[in-house]
């Protein structure tokens, strides 16, 4: 018990910084989403190559591309999240539009010794799509956000204005429309808002993704031997906006308080990756690849808007703008994959990926991060993707399909924010044109405490029995994901 007051007691500073840990691990994670032939198997390129996507995953892919090609993939994104809380359900949904990838191959013959080819390619890929909605709504009989606050206040000294106005933007807002306020003989501060018999409403919206701008150069030794390496920009941009809101289930004094947060992160970031695939067979490929951990600058600004509503009137007031710059350290990642290989035929194909949440740190000039980032180390842990996939060729056609499964960044045994997707779809050549289209259903399950999202410390109240005890607070998730990308090839010579 004194460890986990500890804990709460060192992070309570962190959140007058906007960023969270589970900021950390939605900058650090990649949900590869490549050309329509790699997306439809699953994005298991590891091994196979001959493909833009694959150059993302492992750069000696690049090796294998016998002639110069251009390529950009459009892709259609359609996410509905569903909620429950305190026995409600919520949905919310929301439609984005990225380019999964642009990007331009070029090969070199070289036919000196054991050299037979080099390989340049320039592009960009989409790595993760931030766009996601969410609506929390549901009616708690016990307690208020505010208890929380109150409890956090009272753990760390918070008993002036003075002291609240350096503590939390957030908290503060609420003292200045009125939704608690200070009283100068007990020297605390006193909610307006009741303990309970409140409906309360959590809403997320989120737009943005990342993106990596990519130089890579690969090298085929007799059609037996490929390497490759790359140099990387990742590059994102998100927008949330978080909305909160309690009313008053009874005809009182007080009727409601909403509070909307809105945050801008700008990320730019350098890394990069070495890849080998071999051929012991003519039927089997093998391929590995080491990912360099990614150093991000990130730009971040917010700022809060809250009013509140009473029965003789309302107030409202508005943060200025904060601004803020870190920097972080995502975890390096280490890929296998194999490929077997049916002639003309078709291929089956599998990729294992390994990464470490647990190695993400945060850094910046002016504060000490070491406590979050022994946090993050404690919260966060080692997991492995996994991807699969197959083709078959017919003639002029391709039919393709695949799963992938991403696993949680809690550790190998947890669930939460794991995601399986299941991929299908097919492709057309016609002389030095090609077209390639796919659908993926992704689902992606999370369990989290709503009042978490604002504060460490949670909310107490008395049952029936007089006692006091932590009121539950947990939001159970699940995001139903659905992709479409379609690719134009075209082979330059």
């Amino acid at each position: 018990m004194k460890r986990i007051f500890l804990i709460i007691t060192i992070l309570a500073p962190l959140f007058t910084i906007a960023q969270t840990e589970h900021d950390m691990f939605e900058f650090s994670a990649i949900y590869y989403n490549g050309t329509a032939k790699s997306t439809a198997m699953g994005n298991a390129m590891g091994a196979v190559g001959s493909d833009f996507s694959a150059i993302a995953i492992n750069p000696a892919g690049l090796g294998l591309f016998r002639k110069s090609t251009f390529l950009f993939s459009p892709s259609f994104y359609a996410t509905s999240t569903e909620s429950n809380y305190k026995g409600s359900n919520g949905i919310d949904r929301t439609f984005h539009a990225p380019l999964n990838n642009v990007g331009i191959t070029w090969t070199q013959e070289m036919n000196e010794g054991a050299l037979n080819s080099i390989s340049f390619s320039l592009g960009i890929n989409h790595l993760n799509n931030f766009s996601y909605n969410s609506l929390v709504n549901g009616d708690n009989m016990n307690t208020s956000l505010l208890d929380a606050y109150l409890t956090e206040m009272d753990m760390n000294g918070i008993n002036n204005i003075s002291a609240l106005s350096n503590y939390s933007t957030n908290m503060y807002s609420l003292y200045e429309t009125d939704v608690m306020v200070y009283d100068d003989d007990n020297h605390e501060f006193v909610p307006l808002v009741p303990q309970g018999n409140l409906n309360q409403q959590y809403g997320v919206s989120k737009t943005g993704g990342t993106h990596e701008f990519s130089f890579a150069t690969g090298f085929n030794f007799e059609d037996k031997w490929f390497l490759g390496v790359s140099l990387n920009i990742p590059y994102f941009e998100r927008e949330v906006t978080t909305e909160y809101k309690e009313r008053n289930l009874a005809n009182d004094y007080f009727k409601y308080w909403d509070q909307e947060e809105y945050i801008s992160n700008v990320g730019r970031g350098v890394n990069a990756k070495l890849g080998v695939i071999v051929y012991p067979a003519k039927w089997l490929r093998i391929g590995a690849a080491f990912h360099s951990p990614t150093f991000y600058k990130i730009d971040e600004t917010w700022y809060t808007d809250t009013y509140a509503l009473f029965e003789d009137g309302s107030e409202f007031f508005t943060t200025p703008n904060s601004t803020y710059s870190y920097t972080i350290t995502t975890p390096y990642r280490l890929n296998a994959s194999t490929a077997l290989i049916f002639g003309n035929y078709g291929m089956l194909t599998a990729d294992y990926e390994f990464v470490d949440y647990s190695k993400m740190k945060a850094s910046s000039y002016d504060y000490n991060y070491s406590y979050f980032n022994d946090y993050i180390k404690s919260l966060y842990g080692p997991t492995s993707n996994i991807r699969v996939g197959g083709e078959w060729r017919w003639q002029s056609l391709c039919f393709r399909a695949g799963y992938a499964f991403y696993g949680s960044p809690y550790g190998l045994d947890k669930t939460d924010l794991s995601t399986n997707s299941y991929s299908c779809g097919l492709g057309f050549t016609h002389h030095r044109f090609t077209i390639d289209a796919a659908y993926v259903f992704s689902q992606r399950k999370n369990t989290y405490d709503l009042y978490s999202q604002y504060s460490m410390y949670p909310a107490y109240y008395q049952d029936s029995d007089g006692e006091w005890v932590v009121d539950n607070t947990k939001v159970k998730e699940t995001t139903n994901m659905n992709q479409v990308v379609i690719s134009l090839k075209f082979r330059l010579d």
